[in-house]
């Protein structure tokens, strides 16, 4: 037995096999399942929460971000994950309707204080929108907000005409009913 594990030892040093991993030098290639750093595409979030809900750690939870789309998350809220209490369990990736928060091959998380594994939505955030594209959503917004009280309006204008001419109707027909009284009672 003893000459075995020899003979190991030595087939392993003369053969060149790697025994142990030179990890900061060379860092392995990781399956395309490996749960690692969330990644959010700030494109596609509605800013609904469900991630928020959904985390049994209670590590993630939305925040005010200004860089995101106005149009599909009108809160403008995202979420920040707290990697101190994470597990990587991946229910909030599973349970995002929106298919926006996913998880990446990165896995080197380190600080030196408590703060600095708290990522928040820049962290995070890809596909995140310059300053002309922001420009543009905002005027969009705008716009669809407009639209949106101008409808309400005409709704309010229309539901008020109809009232009126119900009640005109209602009353042509009170008097038409009096005058039909009237004309019994002579």
């Amino acid at each position: 037995m003893v000459l075995k594990n020899l003979k190991m030892t030595l087939k392993r040093s003369i053969g060149g096999v790697e025994v142990t991993r030179l990890y900061p030098e060379k860092i392995m290639d990781l399956p395309d399942a490996e749960r690692g750093v969330h990644v959010l595409d700030i494109r596609k979030c509605i800013g609904c929460g469900a991630c928020a809900r959904i985390c049994p750690n209670d590590c993630i939870k939305l925040v005010p971000y200004a860089r995101g789309n106005p149009l599909k998350n009108k809160k403008q809220q995202y979420p920040q994950i707290d990697y101190g209490r994470c597990m990587f369990c991946g229910l909030c990736v599973d349970d995002c309707p929106a298919n926006c928060l996913t998880m990446s091959k990165v896995f080197e998380i380190a600080g030196w204080e408590r703060d600095d594994i708290v990522y928040g939505p820049e962290d995070i955030a890809v596909g995140q929108y310059n300053d002309q594209e922001l420009a543009e959503l905002a005027e969009e917004a705008r716009k669809a907000e407009e639209e949106k009280k101008r409808k309400a309006a005409e709704a309010a204008k229309a539901k008020k005409a109809k009232a009126a001419k119900a009640k005109a109707a209602e009353e042509g027909e009170k008097g038409s009913g009096e005058k039909t009284a009237k004309k019994k009672a002579e």
